[in-house]
This record gives C-alpha cells, structure tokens and sequence, in this order.
C-alpha cells in the first residue's frame, strides 16, 4: 500500500509538468517580426487577420520558424523579400513587390503570381494554378 501511495503521489507532482510540456509544444512556432517574440498565431475569428493567441493583438508580420517564410498578417500570404523597414524599425509591404488594393493583393515575386480578392485566393506558378474560395481549394496541373 506505501508504494502505491508512494507512486500515486509521484504521479500527482508530475502531471502538471506533462501538461505544461505538452500545451507549450507548438508555442514559439512563429515570430512576431515587430517585437522579436515568439507567439502562436490564431485567425481572429471578426476580422481574420492574424493574431498573437495569448495577447490578442494583430500581429502584422510574422515569421514561420519552421520554412523561415514571413507571412503578411491580414492575409496569410508570403511576403519573403518584400518588405521594407522603415526608420522607425516597423516594417511595410514594398509595393513596388506587392500591390494592395483594399482587400485585393497581387504579388509577382520569384515565378509565384498571387492575387488575394476577398475571401478568394488564386496563386499560378509554372505548372499549376491554385484557387481557394470559402475555404475549398482547387488545383490544376498544367501538362
């Protein structure tokens, strides 16, 4: 019975370190490239833009960890070497790179044409087009 007490009680201890580990195991999966911190991004559910899970607060720019993408935060595309820093250490689309238009976005960068229109997403690359709209993607393959 003691080393089952025993146990019980070392089960008790550890559980919340596990826990702990296993909530925090996608946490720090992005950078918040205006702060330099590492967050969890989540869509805001309003607005849809990209937000900081814990504080909430849009986060304009941020940097997958994992493929070193840097994504634009109102529309989850990526803007790798398409931004510029401003002296006041923020940064903004170039938009000699990227055209925006409201909701609409076209980016001709590195053979990659993407145009964001809305809630529909249309990426061409060499061989393939690719249409998302209302969450339902489409691909076509060019032979």
């Amino acid at each position: 019975m003691k080393t089952f007490k025993t146990l019980f009680k070392t089960a008790l201890m550890i559980t919340p370190i596990l826990l702990t580990v296993a909530c925090n195991k996608n946490a720090g999966k992005y950078e918040n490239l205006k702060s330099g911190e590492k967050v969890t991004i989540t869509k805001d559910p309003t607005t849809g833009y990209a937000i900081d899970s814990i504080t909430k607060e849009p986060v304009d720019f941020y940097v997958n960890l994992e493929t070193k993408d840097t994504i634009y935060g109102k529309t989850g595309i990526v803007v790798n070497n398409a931004l510029i820093k401003t002296p006041e250490g923020s940064y903004m689309v170039d938009n000699a790179k990227i055209k925006s238009d409201g909701d609409e976005f076209k980016s001709n960068a590195e053979n990659v044409k993407i145009k964001v229109d809305g809630d529909e997403t249309k990426i061409k690359t060499d061989n393939k087009k690719i249409k998302i709209k209302d969450g339902e993607k489409k691909v076509k393959y060019k032979d």
